[in-house]
């Protein structure tokens, strides 16, 4: 999708269709942990398999839409950027719950969420080494490495569910509602079609202003783009964060930057052109960072700290100065 208006429109198409990504995502919280609960999913494994999936839509369609016209520089920059940026809002949800005696990272310190960290971790290094691959070596319009992390993103849901029945967290109480199980389902399908429609709304107009300032593709798909289809975490965050409701914050945040990396599957299929092997080196540069990231927050749910300093535990104070010096960084590679 492109948007052939003046500047001044697309601006304003920006800004409504973050407006109203913002608004329905903060409706995500409600309907997710009401249908975690009726349906026994479980926090975690309800973040992985419906925060993750349904607030990535963003990314989804524009990596799509991207395959579909050949171009898909930008879209691979806000995958990997995408994840570098959601990792580093663990900092903004800390200080969010800054009420909380203990950081982030200790409330949410769980089998569960440590596990999907290391996913990330696990997926993150197989694009490294796809990266490494010739663009020839394609399959049935695919790469080993690709099909590896489709993989292993199926693996970490099982995965997680396993761990979750052999370590349950503490049960939610039902909370007091009007939602119905088809109620909650249908508003969980009329959320995800809104995200779905405005997300791409929003690529379109932020391409085009991009387009206007002449920004480059790449670095403006890993910054400007990754934070604008960033909103639904951010909304769907602090929702939670407003509901006492941790743990759904970091299967979120986990579980789409695991989901992310999949996206890089379909993209291949449909351009028959290998997407890891033509990545560049602000790619590889990006999912560094991602990866120095996701390890900073696993090392503070290990250590499970009591202490906040300004607001926020040590580790996302470590993980606010990573992701600023490597943006820093990446305006000079």
């Amino acid at each position: 999708m492109e948007l052939n208006f003046g500047i001044n429109l697309s601006i304003i198409l920006f800004i409504i269709a973050s407006g109203i990504i913002w608004f329905f995502c903060t409706k995500l919280s409600t309907l997710v942990d009401f249908i975690d609960v009726e349906f026994n999913l479980g926090s975690a494994f309800g973040g992985t398999m419906i925060l993750a999936i349904v607030t990535n839509l963003p990314e989804i369609a524009i990596t799509i839409n991207g395959a579909i016209k050949g171009d898909i520089d930008m879209a691979t920059g806000n995958i990997l950027g995408g994840i570098a940026i959601q990792s580093t809002l663990l900092a903004l949800f800390d200080f969010a719950s800054r009420k909380q005696s203990k950081p982030l990272s200790t409330l949410t310190s769980s089998e569960t969420s440590i596990l999907q960290g290391l996913f990330i971790v696990a997926i993150l290094t197989i694009v490294i080494i796809g990266h490494l691959f010739r663009n020839t070596l394609l399959f049935a319009r695919t790469t080993p490495p690709e099909l590896l992390i489709g993989l292993m993103w199926i693996a970490s849901i099982f995965a997680m569910k396993k761990f979750q029945k052999s370590s349950p967290l503490p049960l939610k109480e039902k909370a007091k509602t009007r939602l119905s199980k088809t109620s909650a389902l249908i508003g969980l399908v009329v959320v995800s079609i809104i995200i779905l429609v405005f997300g791409v709304l929003l690529e379109a107009s932020s391409s085009a202003i991009a387009a206007h300032y002449e920004i480059n593709g790449v670095i403006f798909g890993a910054t400007v783009l990754a934070l604008v289809t960033s909103l639904p975490e951010i909304s769907g965050g602090l929702a939670f964060v407003r509901n006492k409701s941790y743990q759904p914050i970091i299967s979120d945040i986990f579980g789409g930057n695991v989901f992310l990396p999949v996206l890089f599957l379909p993209a291949t299929l449909i351009t028959n052109n290998a997407i890891l092997p033509s990545a560049n080196n602000v790619n590889i540069y990006l999912t560094s960072i991602a990866m120095l990231v996701t390890l900073v927050y696993l090392s503070g749910m290990i250590i499970k700290s009591d202490k906040r300093h300004r607001g926020m535990g040590t580790d996302s104070w470590i993980a606010l100065g990573v992701y600023f010096i490597a943006m820093i960084g990446l305006f000079y590679l």
